[in-house]
């Protein structure tokens, strides 16, 4: 008997949620208890609830976190930058980040001065305080929560003459609420607002093809185009790095973090030890050891 159309007859796939797959003709397939769905002001916001993988928030039919491994990108994302470079009193822009993960790994550290988060949508905060066990503090006073556009944030910081360290890119696919943030006239000013000797941080999902690469935030957007694709023009920053790590529940499971500075500082040696769920100093090393075709497709490795 064909195994896919028994396996078909067991089971009833219309019934499970599915990812957008939008250009890439992939998607994500689950089993979930929906808990929560409303339209915000931004997007549609969903949570739902996996027996293995639990609870996960969905913007606009997209994956952002579940409950299962966000730790894995949350962590990456920030003991690296932070942990890769010994600085003191350190000033963070988190663009977006409302379901807290950044904003809990920052935290942690105690060079840590400031950290400002700049989320659109206070519905993506206020659900994921409620239905995930995620726990950013936001009553920590180092914290400055702006809910509002990070587009006209960066505006505002620029006239105050406002400066940072470290600034994490955490936002959705170029679509929607954050379709403002993929334009020369923001990454003009978020060069403005980044220290000479500071780091952006980006990241996207992966995939390979017989033919070529491609990144989510290119496969969502109506132009074909990702932050990467922008960035690599040296325009807004001359330097950038890569370092890669594995996050299941987003499509491909092969995931990228890419790191835009003034200075093009090496972040791959940590200078101190530190212990996550998922990050330690070996896993931030080995982070930076590209395959081959990374480096062939995208045409960098190791920073200087």
């Amino acid at each position: 008997m064909n195994r896919t159309r028994s396996l078909a007859d067991k089971i009833d796939f219309s019934t499970w949620w599915h990812e957008d797959p939008g250009a890439i003709g992939f998607t994500h397939a689950m089993k979930m208890e929906l808990l929560h769905s409303e339209q915000s002001q931004f997007q549609k916001i969903e949570i739902y609830d996996h027996k293995d993988f639990g609870r996960i928030l969905v913007l606009d039919d997209l994956i952002q976190a579940s409950e299962a491994d966000e730790f894995i990108y949350h962590e990456m994302a920030v003991h690296v930058p932070v942990l890769g470079r010994k600085r003191k009193n350190l000033r963070a822009l988190i663009v977006g980040g409302g379901d807290g993960g950044l904003l809990r790994e920052l935290l942690v550290h105690n060079n840590i001065e400031k950290v400002v988060m700049a989320e659109i949508d206070r519905r993506v905060i206020e659900l994921s305080n409620e239905y995930l066990a995620i726990n950013g503090d936001y009553n920590d006073p180092r914290v400055e929560l702006i809910c509002d556009d990070a587009a006209r944030y960066v505006i505002e910081a620029l006239d105050r003459k406002e400066q940072f360290d470290l600034i994490f890119m955490d936002i959705t696919e170029p679509v929607g609420p954050s379709a403002s943030l993929f334009t020369e006239e923001f990454l003009d000013n978020l060069v403005a607002i980044l220290k000479d000797d500071g780091v952006c941080i980006d990241s996207d999902s992966i995939f390979i093809g017989k033919d070529r690469i491609r990144f989510l935030q290119e496969a969502s957007s109506e132009e074909d185009h990702s932050l990467l694709e922008i960035m690599r023009s040296g325009r807004f920053f001359p330097h950038l790095d890569v370092y890669r790590s594995i996050v299941p529940m987003y499509p491909g499971a092969e995931f990228g973090f890419f790191l835009y500075s003034k200075d093009g500082f090496n972040y791959s040696d940590p200078y101190t030890e530190h212990d996550g769920k998922h990050y330690n100093a070996a896993v931030h090393k080995a982070a930076f050891a590209l395959p081959n075709w990374w480096k062939n497709e995208l045409g960098f490795g190791k920073g200087k």
